[in-house]
């Protein structure tokens, strides 16, 4: 199958599973009533989680910028504008398939080669994979969850451990095993572009040795981890649901859980699944889960495309371009 038909297929299943999943919610709920929970938004609380929303994105700029900081001195903007664009392109793509913008885009920025990036990529999503297992445990902890909260904090908790493993075995030498395996199965000139790009792969956990930076990033991580929760506690107040905190951590924990499944556009549908599933376990009725997702979704996709529009054109000449080519077949079937 071509790149370009695996990019459609893609694409058409997420799309699909999407509109599946937000007709499987809408169909069961009377307009009316859909309606009447709106109408109970408190705005306060609504400009409170539009605020926190845009902070995600600013911290989540600086945890890169200290991620980076021991392969270069990056100014605290340019990331954010990274950032920025990245996250808009894999929020608005299906399936995920932005994911290639970011290292390209950084790699045009700042000079630094890909594979060292996508070596700090692996970094970071151990580390956001340490923050789910946290915040899933402390979910369990503080409410009576379903088993599939369990199953999520045994899976959270294998990502981890198999991240861990990997990243830590690599850096410790698995390239030297890696090139000896290449030497076998490869031809010479195929071995060293291929043992070439490993090697600087290996440069972006370059972070690991040092202690004060990687105890950072994991404190970034938890606060950053935390703002998602924080939002879903504010419009929680926003709709005056008479909930304990509990209830943001079960939605957090909801969503976490369906970005396992084929992502559509702004993972709408599977978001509005998640917190009615999450809320139901607290006896909110369906108008008024459904209005909370679907609220709760566009203030968190906004802004990030908000943010992502802003940053575009601050990139400079040649963003579009870069974009592009990050969006690409060859990009993204790399």
């Amino acid at each position: 199958m071509s790149n370009r038909r695996r990019v459609w297929l893609r694409s058409a299943v997420g799309i699909g599973l999407g509109a599946a999943c937000l007709w499987a919610v809408a169909a069961r709920v009377d307009p009316d009533e859909l309606a009447a929970s709106f109408s109970r938004l408190r705005p306060g609380w609504l400009v409170v989680a539009v605020f926190i929303s845009l902070g995600i994105q600013l911290l989540r700029a600086w945890r890169w910028k200290v991620e980076l900081s021991v392969l270069a001195e990056l100014d605290y903007w340019t990331t954010w504008k990274v950032v920025s664009v990245s996250y808009m392109m894999i929020n608005v793509l299906p399936f995920r398939l932005g994911e290639p913008v970011r290292p390209l885009l950084m790699a045009w920025k700042s000079g630094l080669r890909v594979p060292a990036i996508v070596g700090n990529w692996v970094f970071e999503k151990m580390m956001d994979a340490a923050a789910m297992v946290f915040f899933v445990h402390l979910a369990l902890l503080s409410a009576d969850l379903p088993d599939w909260a369990g199953a999520a904090s045994r899976g959270s908790l294998a990502l981890f451990g198999l991240m861990v493993a990997l990243v830590a075995g690599y850096w410790l030498g698995g390239d030297q095993l890696i090139d000896s395996a290449l030497g076998r199965l490869l031809p010479t000139n195929a071995s060293r572009k291929v043992s070439a790009a490993l090697s600087s792969a290996r440069e972006g956990l370059s972070v690991l040795p040092h202690t004060g930076l990687v105890a950072l990033v994991a404190l970034l991580t938890l606060a950053l981890w935390s703002l998602p929760v924080l939002s879903s506690w504010v419009l929680i107040l926003a709709f005056d649901f008479d909930l304990p905190f509990a209830a943001a951590l079960a939605v957090f924990v909801a969503i976490g859980a369906g970005t396992a499944l084929p992502n559509p556009p702004g993972m709408v549908g599977v978001f509005q699944v998640a917190t009615v599933v999450a809320l139901g376990l607290f006896g909110v009725p369906l108008a008024d889960a459904v209005a909370y997702g679907l609220l709760l979704n566009a203030i968190q996709l906004l802004t990030l495309v908000a943010q992502g529009l802003v940053a575009l054109p601050l990139l400079g000449p040649g963003a579009g371009e870069a974009t592009r080519r990050a969006l690409s077949e060859d990009a993204v079937s790399s």
